[in-house]
């Protein structure tokens, strides 16, 4: 009992630290800082933060309480180290500095600081640990590597085809899936056999040593940081293009954080053993530990066949379920090792002849997949892409994958240190102006009341007037006959924190979070206050950030603390209020961007299960759901309109800020890669019937959501648009030959959160995209394969388009003055 009170008192003094540290260094990522500091999607945080030096103390007496670092003998260290925690405290009590952080390189040095505390001290009291003796430790068998690697990869495996089974109601396995299986248990075994090769020539090496245990423990902590240091690395960059020195200064110093933490942990349980060993005791477990450990065993498994509803939406790049992943690797091992003490004496020829051996076969195997893997692709771009799909399902063999560094790969070089230039950049000021018209002055014309609903993360699939299998969207669907429904439209970026000032803007935006002041370039506020409408908008994470303060802006949402908690029903139901409190005078522009359908919603809206909610097969149960959600409310809000007869002479616009990948085709999430299903969005437009006879519009040609502020413009009367390859172009002409004036171009595509671009062409037909980390690129040909899954990219190809984004990122750069390596923005008045 005292044991496991100890375990959790210093599990939750570590804890502190931790959570201090990887805030820290999200304040200084610039993305991070935008989507997680100044806009905490987490109630936790805001908590954190305001209670920092509060929860400092609790971790300190946590520690204290557990008898580290101030173990028997009570002295001199005692005193110093209590001095130490108490002048810790008293200064964050003074001046706490996680309210303060900026995005900056104050931010990254607390995020090594935050760590240093702890590894101090697990440091020095492992350091007090009595550990050394004789030392007869056998050796890891490598049969209970393969028999944990064949449960594992089986029971991830079922998990796949579970997950599969729920969205297209088809279990029986066939070819694809017997060979994807056995390709699993091979990558695990491989990277079992590296392990296990790896720990036993740290045992042998040990023994040689005088003190074999400090050895054995040393090199054994060694290679467990450098294992964390290395995922930790890939992940930074891969997720946030953090690749510079300092990603590997904190991925270094957190796995040694780490590492020191859990040997701490681990230190009363390891203790225990050595007593043991030493007495020459080795007992058979008793029938109560067996059947314990088949409990921990049935126990991490149900998680690990459930950990995609244990976690749900909360998910960001796969992290949470890769360490789910890796925890269970872990857990099982003890358990199987625990039953099954399967011990050898190989000598060290043997143990690297294995190595050496295994990784001929899987190299050589891997070589070969052209060959006998013809059921997964024809080429080795379709073969990577069909295991990519199966990873996205199965997380422990895409972290297999990845720590295996299988994949697909190719050279990055100037094209990473180019885009990486213009991405995330921290200083964002600037001089430069949009102006979507030469002389914006007030509207001479009439003034339409305006509605723009942007439901965050819809995908166009999911709504009945872009898919006849849709049934469950009746109000969008009566919406969309009404209006004009826009088939090739796309948005610029893969996240909201670019693609929502981009709309507003009217203009693509240099990749900063955010552009300062941001009224100069806000095309659409300029607009509404030069016609003197009264604004009405739900005030979102980003918008809390851009919009400028006025007399004339109804605000919306204000108590909802966390971002991911706005939701329609509720912004409607206040949008009414507000609306009935209008005078008929003053026109009025009501805009929401609601979360409902994105994947870290919370709100209060019935869950699917408690309405027994069935969506069409092959969808996403919760997405179908949501937007269904979202659909009653639109059709209960334009009920509101044509009561107060406000909806036939309003321009109505419905559209989603970007799309979502959700894992049909091996993709998830959106913001860190750009695929078909995450840049495609719903684009509807309502507008008085006056207008529309007046207008033409043309839905073959591709649009982009910073077309709809200077289609805004257009139906206001400030015409003409000014053509700018940066600006957006009026989505209606009042003639086809002015509509054409406006000549379609290739789009710059981009991620909100690190260096992927791509390029879609002018007629939609191909989309390219590249990575920098790990990097890769692709091209696919949308008219034949709509769903982007077979590579068709060349090298010429590739260069071609290579040259064309780092064009357009200089001419967005140019345009708002910034220069790739000059410190802050260069001033360009009179753009």
């Amino acid at each position: 009992m005292r044991r496991g009170l100890q375990l959790v008192l210093k599990f939750a003094a570590g804890l502190y630290f931790v959570l201090v540290s990887l805030y820290c260094l999200l304040a200084f990522l610039p993305y991070t800082y935008a989507a997680f500091i100044k806009t905490p999607p987490y109630a936790w945080m805001p908590f954190l933060v305001s209670h920092q030096a509060g929860l400092y103390c609790l971790a300190a007496a946590a520690a204290m309480a557990a008898g580290f670092p101030f173990a028997a003998p009570r002295g001199k260290s005692t005193i110093a180290g209590i001095g130490l925690l108490a002048i810790a405290g008293v200064y964050l009590a003074w001046r706490p500095f996680l309210p303060g952080l900026q995005s900056n390189n104050a931010a990254y040095a607390w995020s090594l600081v935050s760590l240093l505390p702890l590894a101090a001290i697990a440091f020095w009291q492992l350091r007090r640990t009595k550990i050394d003796g004789q030392d007869d430790a056998p050796l890891f068998g490598f049969s209970g590597g393969l028999l944990v690697a064949f449960v594992v990869s089986l029971i991830y495996g079922i998990g796949a085809r579970v997950r599969v089974y729920g969205e297209t109601q088809r279990l029986a396995p066939h070819g694809l899936d017997v060979e994807i299986g056995l390709w699993s248990f091979l990558s695990h075994a491989a990277l079992a056999i590296v392990a296990l090769s790896a720990l036993n020539l740290i045992y042998l090496l040990a023994r040689k040593s005088p003190r074999p245990r400090t050895m054995r423990r040393g090199l054994v902590g060694a290679m467990i940081a450098t294992v964390l240091s290395v995922v930790l690395v890939r992940f930074l960059g891969s997720a946030m293009s953090f690749d510079s020195w300092g990603a590997y200064v904190y991925a270094s110093t957190f796995a040694l954080t780490l590492t020191l933490w859990g040997f701490l942990l681990m230190e009363p349980f390891l203790a225990e053993k050595r007593r043991t060993s030493a007495s020459g005791q080795h007992p058979q477990l008793s029938k109560g530990e067996v059947v314990g450990t088949w409990i921990v065993i049935v126990i991490v498994t149900l998680l690990a066949l459930g950990s995609r509803w244990v976690i749900g939406g909360e998910d960001w790049n796969g992290f949470v379920e890769g360490t789910g992943a890796l925890l269970f690797w872990i857990a099982m091992s003890i358990c199987v090792y625990r039953l099954w003490p399967m011990r050898a004496n190989y000598s060290v020829t043997i143990i690297v002849a294995v190595l050496l051996v295994s990784a001929f076969v899987y190299k050589g195997l891997q070589s070969t997949e052209i060959f006998w893997a013809r059921p997964m692709g024809a080429t080795d771009d379709d073969i990577s892409l069909t295991l990519e799909k199966y990873g996205a399902d199965d997380a422990s063999f895409l972290l297999a994958r990845h720590i295996l560094g299988d994949g697909r790969g190719e050279a990055c070089g100037d094209l990473c240190r180019i885009t990486r230039e213009y991405t995330n950049i921290r200083d964002g000021r600037t001089q430069t102006e949009v102006r979507l018209v030469d002389d914006l002055s007030p509207a001479p014309g009439p003034r339409p009341n305006i509605f723009v609903f942007v439901v965050d993360a819809m995908r166009p699939d999911y709504l009945g007037a872009y898919n006849s299998r849709v049934d469950y969207t009746p109000n969008l669907d009566e919406f969309a006959r009404d209006s004009v429904v826009f088939h090739h439209a796309y948005s610029q970026y893969a996240g909201t924190s670019l693609s929502e000032p981009a709309l507003w803007a009217g203009a693509m935006m240099l990749h900063a979070h955010y552009l300062e002041p941001f009224s100069r370039v806000n095309g659409l506020e300029k607009m509404l206050h030069a016609d003197r409408y009264h604004m009405v908008v739900s005030m979102d994470e980003v918008l809390k950030e851009v919009l400028a303060p006025s007399e004339k802006l109804t605000k919306l949402d204000m108590d909802k603390q966390l971002w991911n908690q706005l939701e329609i029903g509720s912004t409607v139901r206040q949008a009414e209020a507000a609306l009935d409190q209008q005078s008929g005078s003053q026109p009025v522009f009501f805009y929401d961007q609601p979360k409902n359908v994105h994947q870290f919603a919370r709100n209060d809206v019935p869950s699917p299960a408690s309405q027994h909610w069935q969506g069409p097969s092959g969808m996403n149960s919760r997405i179908t759901y949501e937007v269904h959600w979202v659909d009653t409310c639109l059709g209960e809000f334009f009920n509101y309109l044509k009561r107060r007869g406000m909806y036939d002479d309003s321009i109505i616009i419905v559209t989603s800020d970007h799309g979502d990948a959700t894992g049909e085709f091996g993709r998830l999430s959106h913001s860190t890669s750009i695929w078909p299903e995450i840049m495609r969005v719903p684009l509807i437009i309502h507008l008085p019937a006056k207008l529309r006879e007046q207008l033409v519009s043309d839905d073959s040609r591709v649009s982009v959501l910073t077309d709809i502020t200077p289609t805004l413009y257009y139906l206001l009367g400030h015409r003409p648009v000014r053509k700018n390859p940066v600006y957006g172009r009026p989505l209606f002409a009042e003639t086809k030959q002015e509509l054409e004036g406006y000549e379609p171009h290739d789009l710059l595509l981009a991620s909100d959160v690190r260096a992927v671009y791509g390029m879609l062409t002018a007629d939609g037909k191909y989309l390219y995209t590249t990575y920098d980390s790990p990097a890769k690129s692709y091209l696919f040909d949308l008219s034949a394969d709509p769903n982007a899954e077979h590579n068709i990219l060349t090298r010429p190809l590739k260069q071609r388009y290579d040259e064309e984004i780092i064009e357009h990122l200089q001419t967005v750069g140019n345009f708002y003055g910034y220069r790739p390596g000059v410190g802050s923005m260069i001033a360009s008045a009179g753009r």
